[in-house]
C-alpha cells in the first residue's frame, strides 16, 4: 500500500518532462488511397491540378507526384448531409478553387502550405437559387453562377459579392425565336467561347442554347434541339467555333456556333435505336486526323442499363466502350498543347480512380502515381514490414515491374505544383523502407510502398493460383473481349481494377509475415493453409511445389469439426514434372495445411533458422520450411471439450451466476447502509479494483485460440547462454516458451559434395523442439502480445542476426488487461501496469518503436545522473543536413512501447518502467475497423484505415514525420482594403509574439531545407499573420516573416533575433483573444495558414510609433502621421493567424533545425 502512494506521487523531473516534448509529438500527417465516397471531380488545365469532393465534405488536391493538399468543410446546420460536396470549379491557374456544398453554400478555398483554407463563403437561399452549374471566367474576375431557376447571377471574386447584371430567363425568352414557347427549365451548362470572351453559351435544360453577348446583355443566337427531352451539357471546342450539345436520351450532335441551324444528325444515338441512358458527360478532341468522342453513359435501357461505361468513338470506326465496375462520378480529358489532339482519359469511379491512353488507339490503362483503390478487394489483414534492406525491396520491385508490363509508357499528365529540392542525403536510407502488405479476400497479398507521401503498388502475390480444381481457367486475357464487335452492340471491355466479389471465401488472407531482411513471405488464410514463398527468383530450383499437412487433434479421438473443408492444391501442380511455380520472380515453394481447417489466428516466422509457426483456435504448429519438415505441434484445446466450440473456457457469464452477483451487490449495499462502522477507508476507494474472471463478460470465444507467437534468441536455462525459443500465448493468459534445438552446422553438412557421385546426400539433423516454461496469468484475459527486449529496451527480433543485445533480457507480456514485465530466466515478476482495471481500456495492439531527438550535453549528463537504465544515447556530433544550423547537441535514442487500446487512443510507454510518455485519441472509438487495421512502424509511426478504401498516416516521434511537402503557386487576389486592414495597427508585433512562440517547432513541413528553397509566389495579402485587435505589449520584434525574402509564408524558418517572451505576455495574449479552433479539420496540422473569426467585446489598440522598426507594410506606413494612437473597438473581426503547433509541443519536421541564435529555446514550450 505505502509503495501504492508514494509510486502515485512522482512526477517526472523537468528534464524529462522537456525530453518528452522533444521525443515524442502526435499528429496526423498524410493520408493514403482512394477518397470514401467521391461526389465532384474537377480539373486545372493551366495549372495541371486534380481535385475531389465527397459526400463527407472533403476536398482532395492533387498535382505532381508528392503534391497533396486536404481541406475539409465544417457543418453548417449540423447535418452530415450538407457537407456533400455537389460541384468544384477551378479559377484557372490561380490555385484556387470553389466548392459548393449540398447546403447551397459557394466557398472559396486557397492552398496555404499543404492545405486548402476557406477564405471566403457565399450562402444561396430559396429553392430557385439552388445552384445547378458554374463557370469560372478565364480572365479569373468572375464565377457565372446558373441557378434551377434558369437565372445566372454574376459573381465577382474580388469582392466576393453579386454583380449586376443578372441574366434572367424572362429576359432571355424574349429575344429567343417564338416557336420555343416552354419555360426554360434549370441551368445545366454554362461556357464561355475562349475566342470571344465576352461571349457565353448557356444551356437550358428543355432544349434550349443560347449565345449571350455581356457587352450588350443580349442574345446574340438562339439554338434549339428538335425532338429532344432534357439537355445535359456542353463541350465548346478550343477555337470556340463549335460545341457539342449532348441530351437526356442518349444523344449527342456537333453544332457550328456561327449558325443557329441544326446540324444534319441532330438526333444521332450512338447505342440506338432503342432508348437509350442519358449521356452524362462528354469531350472531343483529336487523335491524329481522326476525330475521337469520349462519353460516359448513353447505354441501352433495356439492355445495358446497369453497365457504368466510358466509351471512346473515333471518326475511323474504332470504338471501345470501357466497362467498370463501379459508378462514373465524373471524368475528363487531358489535350495537349494545341487544345485539340487529346492525351489521357481520367475517370473518377465511385471506388476507384483509372487513366487510359487516348493516343493508343487499344486505349490501355495507364498506371496512377496516387490515389490508389487499397480495397480492389476487401481489405482482410495489414501487415507492416520496417526496415527492408535495398536488396529485398529490389527484388520485391523487380517481381513488380513483370507485372506492369500492360500499361501505357505515357507521361503523367497531372504536373502542378512544386516540389521542395531534396539533398542526396535524403534519398530512403536502408532503415526507411517500408512496405504495408495487405491482405484480401480474394487471397491476394498486395505490396505497397509506404516510406514516403506516394503509397506505391510494387507487388501483388495470389495465392488463388495454387488452389481449385485441375480444369479452372486462371485468367481470361484482357484483350480477348475487345474484337467481339457485334453490331448494335456496345464493344464493352472489362475494365478497372474493384473487384468486390471473391470466388470462395476461403482464399481470404488472415495472417502474413515478411522477413524484411531475406524476403521470405508467409501468407495465413482463412481455411488452415500457409502458402510459403520467397523472392529469390531463379537462384535456386525447387523443383515441383510441395504440399505438407499437420493435424492439431489427431490424437483427440472425440474431436468433431464442423467448418468449413480445406482448400485442395490443383492436381497439375503436384505431378511429378509440372513446372515450378515462378510467377513474376516470386518462387511459391511449397504449401502446409493445418488441420481442422480453422482460420489462421497468427504467424511467426523466423527466416534464418528456417522455421515458422503458425496459430489457429485449437492449438500451435511449429514448421521446418527449409527441409520441410513438421518440428513439433500442440493442442491448447481443453481435453474436456471435444466439441471445438469452446464452451468450458467461455468467459461468458451465464444469467443465473449474473442475477446471483446483483442480489450479493445490493445485500452488500443494505449492510453497508445500516453499519457505519462497515465503511471501507477512502484511499482504498480512490482506487479501482480489479474486477474479477467471473465478472467479466466478453466474447472473445475460445480460451484455446492461440493469440501471438514469437521466436527470440534469449536466456532461458541460464544467465549466461541464449538458446532460441519459441513463445506463445492463447485466449486465457496461458504463455508456453519451447525450447528449439537447432542442427549446429546445418548450413555445412549441406554444401558439402558427396564423396562420390552417386552417394546418397547427407539426411540433415532435424530440429527438435521441448516445452521449457509454461506462465498462467492469474486474471486469464487474452494476450496480445510478446516482446523479449535487452537492457536498452530493444527488442531482440528487431536485432540483426547474430546480435544478442545488452543482457539483461526481460519479456513483457502485454494481455489486453494489462502490461507485465518478467525477468529472465527465472520469470520473475519486474513491473506491471494495469490499463483495464484503473481506466476502463483494452489493449489491441503493442509495438516498440525508436524516438530520437537531438539535445544539449548538459540536459544528457542530469538525465544519465537520474536514469541509470535509460535507453542507448550516442554522442556523435551531428549528422550531415539534420544539424547543419543546430547548436552542437548530442543524439539522444530510446526505445519505447506504443500501445493501441479499444478506445482508439495511442499510448507511449517507456520501458521498463511502464511510465506513460504521450496519451493521443488517435481512432474514433466507433471505428472499429480503423482500430483493427492500425499497424505500427519502427519508427513511431502507425497507420490504419480510415474508410474501406483510404489508409490515414501518425506519427509520434518528432524525428519520423511523412507528410506531403509539395506546395501550390496561387495568384495574389487583391481584395477590397475595408476586409484587408481590419486591424493593422498592432498586425505586426503579434505576428512576432506568435513566430517567436512557436520558434523552437518553426521547421515545417517543407523538410529540412526549410527556407532556403527556392520558393513560390503566393498570395502576399492573404498571408499577413494574425490581424486582431489585443492589448498591446509593446514586444516589436523583426523576423523572417516581414522581411520579404521568402513570400510564401506558410513553408518558412522564421530564423528570429529575438527578446525574451516572458509568461505574462503569452498570458496576455491567450487570455485576450478567443479563437476557436475546429478539432477535426485543423488538429495538430503544422505550419497551415487558417482563418478563423472571433469576438472582441472591449479590446484596446496602442500604437507608438517610435517601437516600429522600418519595415516596408503599407498598413503600417499609413499610421505615421497619428504618431501615438489608441482605439477602442467592439466589433467582430477576421483573424488570419499563422499557426504553426496547435498542440504546444514539438510539432514539425523531419528532423528539427533550430537556429544558433534561438535564446528562448526552453520557455518558447509554454
Amino acid at each position: 500500500m505505502l509503495k501504492f502512494i508514494r509510486g502515485k506521487g512522482q512526477q517526472p523531473s523537468a528534464e524529462r518532462q522537456r525530453l518528452q516534448k522533444e521525443l515524442f509529438a502526435y499528429r496526423k500527417t498524410a493520408q493514403h488511397g482512394f477518397p470514401h465516397k467521391p461526389s465532384a471531380l474537377a480539373y486545372d488545365p493551366v495549372a495541371k491540378l486534380l481535385a475531389i469532393g465527397t459526400q463527407t465534405g472533403a476536398i482532395k488536391v492533387f498535382g505532381q507526384p508528392g503534391v497533396e493538399l486536404y481541406a475539409q468543410h465544417t457543418l453548417v446546420n449540423n447535418l452530415a448531409s450538407e457537407l456533400n460536396v455537389q460541384l468544384l470549379e477551378w479559377v484557372y491557374g490561380t490555385g484556387r478553387i470553389l466548392s459548393l456544398t449540398a447546403a447551397n453554400q459557394l466557398i472559396l478555398w486557397e492552398p496555404v502550405g499543404t492545405t486548402l483554407v476557406p477564405i471566403k463563403t457565399l450562402p444561396f437561399d430559396g429553392k430557385l437559387k439552388k445552384v445547378s452549374s458554374l463557370c469560372c471566367s478565364l480572365n479569373k474576375d468572375l464565377v457565372w453562377i446558373g441557378t434551377e431557376g434558369g437565372n445566372i447571377y454574376q459573381f465577382d471574386l474580388k469582392s466576393f459579392s453579386i454583380r449586376e447584371p443578372v441574366i434572367y430567363h424572362d429576359v432571355v425568352l424574349e429575344q429567343v425565336p417564338p416557336t420555343y414557347k416552354l419555360n426554360p427549365g434549370a441551368i445545366e451548362s454554362i461556357r464561355q467561347l475562349p475566342n470571344s470572351l465576352n461571349k457565353l453559351l448557356i444551356a437550358y435544360n428543355r432544349g434550349l442554347c443560347v449565345l449571350w453577348d455581356l457587352d450588350t446583355s443580349a442574345v446574340e443566337r438562339a439554338y434549339i434541339a428538335p425532338g429532344h427531352g432534357q439537355s445535359v451539357g456542353l463541350h465548346v471546342n478550343a477555337k470556340g467555333t463549335e460545341f457539342n450539345w449532348y441530351h437526356a436520351d442518349g444523344s449527342y450532335a456537333t453544332w457550328s456556333i456561327a449558325s443557329g441551324e441544326p446540324p444534319q444528325n441532330v438526333n444521332y444515338v450512338p447505342y440506338g435505336p432503342d432508348p437509350c441512358k442519358s449521356i452524362n458527360r462528354l469531350y472531343k478532341g483529336k487523335r491524329g486526323a481522326n476525330d475521337i468522342i469520349i462519353f460516359s453513359g448513353g447505354m441501352p435501357r433495356s439492355a445495358y442499363g446497369d453497365h457504368n461505361c466510358v466509351s471512346v468513338h473515333a471518326s475511323d470506326g474504332q470504338k471501345v466502350c470501357l466497362d467498370f465496375t463501379s459508378k462514373v462520378i465524373d471524368f475528363f480529358v487531358t489535350y495537349k498543347e494545341d487544345g485539340e489532339a487529346v492525351e489521357v482519359l481520367i475517370v473518377l469511379l465511385e471506388e476507384e480512380l483509372c487513366a487510359y491512353d487516348l493516343t493508343d488507339s487499344k486505349v490501355s490503362a495507364v498506371k496512377a502515381p496516387y490515389l490508389h483503390s487499397v480495397h480492389a478487394s476487401a481489405v482482410t489483414c495489414n501487415y507492416l514490414a520496417s526496415q527492408v534492406t535495398p536488396e529485398v525491396y529490389e527484388r520485391i520491385l523487380r517481381a513488380g515491374d513483370e507485372q506492369d508490363l500492360d500499361y501505357s509508357s505515357i507521361d503523367w499528365p497531372i504536373t502542378g505544383g512544386v516540389l521542395p529540392e531534396q539533398d542526396d542525403t535524403q534519398a530512403a536510407d536502408a532503415n526507411d523502407i517500408e512496405i504495408l502488405l495487405t491482405g484480401h479476400e480474394d487471397g491476394s497479398v498486395k505490396f505497397w510502398d509506404c516510406s514516403g507521401v506516394l503509397l506505391k503498388p510494387i507487388f501483388n502475390f495470389k495465392t488463388a493460383i495454387i488452389f481449385g480444381q485441375e480444369h479452372d481457367v486462371d485468367d481470361v486475357p484482357a484483350d480477348a473481349s475487345i474484337e467481339q464487335l457485334d453490331e448494335g452492340e456496345p464493344p464493352f471491355r472489362k475494365a478497372g481494377l474493384f473487384d468486390p466479389y471473391s470466388d470462395d471465401p476461403r482464399l481470404a488472407v488472415k495472417k502474413i509475415a515478411l522477413c524484411p531482411k531475406t524476403g521470405q513471405l508467409i501468407v495465413g488464410g482463412t481455411a488452415g493453409q500457409i502458402v510459403i514463398a520467397d523472392f529469390l527468383g531463379d537462384t535456386k530450383d525447387n523443383g515441383v511445389l510441395r504440399v505438407s499437412s499437420m493435424n492439431l487433434v489427431s490424437d483427440r479421438d472425440g474431436f468433431v469439426w464442423k467448418g468449413h473443408d480445406q482448400l485442395n492444391v490443383r492436381a497439375n501442380l503436384l505431378e511429378e514434372h509440372a513446372a515450378p511455380i515462378n510467377e513474376n520472380g516470386v518462387n511459391i515453394s511449397g504449401v502446409l495445411q493445418v488441420l481442422p481447417p480453422a482460420s489462421i489466428t497468427c504467424l511467426a516466422l523466423e527466416a534464418n533458422w528456417g522455421l515458422v509457426s503458425a496459430g489457429t483456435a485449437h492449438g500451435l504448429v511449429l514448421f521446418d520450411f527449409k527441409n520441410f519438415l513438421p518440428v513439433f505441434h500442440r493442442c491448447t484445446l481443453n481435453p474436456n471439450d471435444m466439441t471445438g466450440a469452446g464452451e468450458q473456457l467461455s468467459r461468458r457469464k451465464s444469467f443465473k451466476k449474473s442475477l446471483r452477483e446483483s442480489f450479493r451487490k445490493l445485500r452488500k449495499g443494505r449492510s453497508t447502509r445500516n453499519n457505519p462502522s462497515n465503511v471501507v477507508p477512502t484511499t482504498l476507494e480512490a482506487r479501482p479494483v480489479e474486477r474479477q474472471i467471473e465478472a467479466r463478460c466478453t466474447d472473445d470465444g475460445m480460451g484455446s485460440m492461440v493469440r501471438c507467437l514469437l521466436f527470440a534468441k534469449t536466456y532461458i536455462t541460464n544467465v549466461n547462454i541464449t538458446s532460441p525459443t519459441l513463445w506463445s500465448a492463447t485466449n486465457s493468459s496461458t504463455v508456453s516458451v519451447f525450447l528449439l534445438h537447432l542442427p549446429p552446422a546445418q548450413t555445412a553438412a549441406t554444401t558439402l559434395p558427396p564423396a562420390s557421385g552417386n552417394a546418397t546426400p547427407q539426411i540433415p539433423r532435424r530440429i527438435s523442439a521441448q516445452l521449457a516454461k509454461e506462465i498462467q496469468l492469474k486474471h486469464r484475459a487474452p494476450v496480445v502480445g510478446i516482446s523479449i527486449f535487452d537492457q536498452t529496451g530493444c527488442p531482440v527480433d528487431q536485432l540483426n542476426y547474430g546480435e544478442n543485445g545488452t543482457p539483461p533480457h526481460r519479456v513483457l507480456i502485454a494481455s489486453e488487461e494489462q502490461f507485465k514485465v518478467f525477468s529472465l530466466p527465472q520469470l520473475k515478476p519486474i513491473n506491471k501496469y494495469k490499463l483495464t482495471a484503473n481506466e476502463g481500456a483494452r489493449i489491441r495492439r503493442v509495438h516498440f518503436g525508436s524516438f530520437t531527438c537531438r539535445v544539449p550535453h548538459e540536459l544528457l549528463q542530469s538525465l544519465n545522473g537520474s536514469s541509470p537504465t535509460k535507453s542507448s544515447r550516442s554522442t556523435e556530433g551531428g549528422d550531415g543536413a539534420a544539424n547543419s544550423s543546430i547548436s552542437p547537441g548530442e543524439l539522444y535514442h530510446e526505445m519505447a512501447l506504443i500501445c493501441l487500446t479499444n478506445l482508439g487512443d495511442i499510448m507511449v510507454l517507456s520501458v521498463p518502467e511502464l511510465k506513460r510518455q504521450l496519451n493521443a485519441a488517435a481512432v474514433r472509438r466507433e471505428d472499429i475497423n480503423g482500430i483493427s487495421s492500425l499497424c505500427f512502424t519502427n519508427s513511431g509511426e502507425a497507420l490504419y484505415m480510415m474508410s474501406s478504401s483510404e489508409l490515414q498516416r501518425i506519427a509520434l516521434a518528432t524525428s519520423k514525420v511523412v507528410q506531403p511537402t509539395g506546395v501550390v503557386e496561387i495568384e495574389p487576389l487583391l481584395m477590397n482594403e475595408d476586409v484587408e486592414s481590419t486591424a493593422p495597427s498592432n498586425e505586426e508585433d503579434d505576428s512576432d509574439k506568435e513566430a517567436d512562440a512557436n520558434d523552437n517547432c518553426a521547421e515545417n513541413s517543407t523538410g529540412e531545407t526549410g527556407g532556403a528553397m527556392p520558393e513560390p509566389p503566393v498570395a502576399k495579402h492573404r498571408a499577413k499573420p494574425l490581424e486582431l485587435n489585443i492589448e498591446n505589449n509593446s514586444v516589436l520584434l523583426s523576423n523572417g516573416l516581414s522581411s520579404g525574402s521568402s513570400p510564401n509564408r506558410a513553408n518558412e524558418t522564421i530564423t528570429s533575433s529575438i527578446g525574451d517572451i516572458t509568461v505574462d505576455s503569452v498570458r496576455d495574449h491567450l487570455n485576450t483573444t478567443t479563437t476557436t479552433l475546429c478539432s477535426t479539420t485543423t488538429e495538430e496540422t503544422v505550419g497551415r495558414l487558417s482563418v478563423l473569426s472571433t469576438q472582441t467585446n472591449q479590446s484596446t489598440t496602442s500604437v507608438n510609433m517610435k517601437d516600429i522598426p522600418n519595415i516596408n507594410i503599407p498598413n503600417l506606413l499609413d499610421l505615421a502621421s497619428k504618431s501615438n494612437t489608441t482605439e477602442t473597438s467592439t466589433s467582430s473581426v477576421v483573424i488570419k493567424s499563422v499557426i504553426t503547433s496547435i498542440s504546444h509541443e514539438k510539432s514539425n519536421g523531419e528532423s528539427e533545425t533550430l537556429k544558433a541564435n534561438t535564446k528562448t529555446h526552453e520557455e518558447s514550450q509554454f
